[in-house]
Formats: structure tokens, sequence, C-alpha cells
């Protein structure tokens, strides 16, 4: 016969003591975090709001995009802790904190991209308004109209305000504070410039055009030139994990494996993901070279 389990008497002075210690920990926690944790989520909602709203023109509650970081936080953590642990737990906090940042910086950066393209065809369009005996705001709602999309949309925002009681200088420079780009700042720029002094607003137009267009084929010229740098700057950060599959498979599965499970190998992990990081993007700095 197995004999009966003896069971200990439980000290339920102990159990309360440590039990009441861990309450006030996680409160204290809670209270001297709220405050922090709650700035915080202002800071970020603010930036999506900036982002969303002002760059991107896209009607998005802030709050949702908090929401759906949140969620891309737990996602990532849920995935990587059950991968790899605890280092993977922390690494893929870090990414999904990160991944929301990067998708509106690639969102934000693809249409500016756009919209400078579209520029100098809508300077075109302004200076061919003008010869066509339009005023600058006719000219403006002209490119509103036929202009292309997200062009169209700026020029629609900017005369929604102007509707609303906003100058003209004033929006302009909104709209060039909104969009961020040089080349946008040269157009109203100059065109306050004529407005304040008169002057022949097609020809105007047209030495604006002549001028971003110039620019532009320089800075087209600079991305050829470093375009190996900017390569080898991608290759750099894909390396570790193509070296890391090539041991694993082919050379030493288990030596790989001990990197994930070791506390050594964590934090020579840690270490390789953050040199990599800090060489990526003092690659990307040196090849960022703005005209």
């Amino acid at each position: 016969m197995i004999a009966p389990a003896i069971l200990q008497p439980i000290d339920w002075t102990s159990l309360i003591a440590t039990s009441a210690v861990i309450f006030l920990g996680v409160f204290v926690a809670v209270a001297l975090g709220a405050g922090p944790l709650k700035q915080a989520i202002l800071r970020q909602e603010a930036m999506f709001t900036r982002v969303l709203r002002g760059k991107l023109l896209i009607d998005v509650k802030s709050r949702s995009a908090t929401y759906m970081s949140g969620l891309s936080i737990l996602f990532f953590t849920l995935i990587s802790y059950s991968l790899v642990g605890w280092l993977g737990g922390l690494i893929g906090a870090a990414v999904g904190a990160l991944f929301p940042y990067l998708m509106l910086r690639i969102l934000a950066r693809r249409r500016l991209d756009r919209l400078e393209d579209q520029l100098v065809p809508g300077i075109q369009t302004l200076a061919s308004g003008v010869r066509a005996g339009l005023n600058l705001v006719q000219a403006m709602e002209l490119v509103a109209k036929e202009g292309s999309v997200p062009l169209r949309q700026e020029f629609r925002h900017l005369l929604r305000e102007y509707e609303f009681g906003m100058s003209l200088e004033e929006a302009m420079d909104n709209a060039a504070d909104r969009i961020g780009s040089g080349d946008f700042t040269l157009l109203f720029a100059a065109l306050q410039t004529h407005r304040e002094r008169g002057g022949n607003l097609g020809e105007t137009l047209d030495r604006i055009g002549e001028s971003i267009r110039e620019i532009q084929r320089l800075e087209n010229r600079v991305k050829t030139l470093t375009a190996q740098g900017r390569a080898t700057a991608r290759w750099l950060g894909a390396m570790p994990i193509v070296v890391l599959l090539i041991i694993y498979f082919i050379v030493d599965a288990e030596g790989v494996k001990s990197l994930f499970i070791d506390d050594m190998g964590k934090v020579i992990v840690a270490a390789i993901i953050t040199l990599t990081v800090l060489g990526f993007l003092w690659i990307r700095k040196i090849m960022d070279v703005d005209i």
C-alpha cells in the first residue's frame, strides 16, 4: 500500500503577510506608474493624430491606433516568448512597439515621394490656370479638382482652411508644415512673396517649377550614387539571420539552439542584435544626404 501523503499545516500568518506585501507592491507600482504611463499614451496619441490626420489625411481616431499598437506589442511578445523565451519576449515587445511607428513612417515616406513627384505637374497646372485668367485661389481649385492623388487632397485641405476663414498665407504655411517637404515650402514661400510684391505670377510659377525640377534631378542623382551604400545597410541587417540559418541547417544546430537557451547565449544574441541595428542606422545616416 502507498502511504497517504502527510498534509503540512498551513501557516496562515505567513501566507497573509506574503499576500499583503505582494498586494502592496503591485499597488505602489501601479500608483507610481499610472501617471507616466498615461503621459506616454497621450504623447503617442498626439503623434498618431499628427501623422494620420496631419500628414496622411486619414480620419482615424488616435485611440483606435493606440489599441492597435497595444495589440501589436502583445502579439509579437507572445510569439517571441513562445519561440525563444524571456529574451525573445523582450525583443518581441520592442518590435511590437516599433512596428506601428515603422509602418506610419513608411506610409508617410511613400506619400511624400508621390507628392514631390506630382509637384512640378501641379505647378504647371497652376501656371496654365493663371495664364487663362484665373487668380491664385481659382488656379489652386483647378489643381484640387484635376490634380492627381495625393496632391489633390493637399490642395483641397488648403482651400478648405481658406474657406473656413483662415488667410491664404496661413493656410499655405500650415500646408508646408503638414507636408514637411522643402519643395513645397519653396513653392508656398514664393507664392507669399509674390502676393506681397506683385509681378507676373505665370513667370514666377515657371521659374519655381524649373528650380524644383533641377533640385529633384540632383536628389535622384544622389540616390543613384548612394544606392550601393544603402544596399550594404540592408545586407548588413540581413546577414546575421542568414549566417545563423546556414549554421543551424548545415553546421551545428545544437549550438544555435544553445544561443536561445543558455543565459550567456541570450546575452550574445542581444549584443548581436544591438550592434547590427547600430551599424544599420549608422550607414543609413551616412547615406542620408540632404540637398
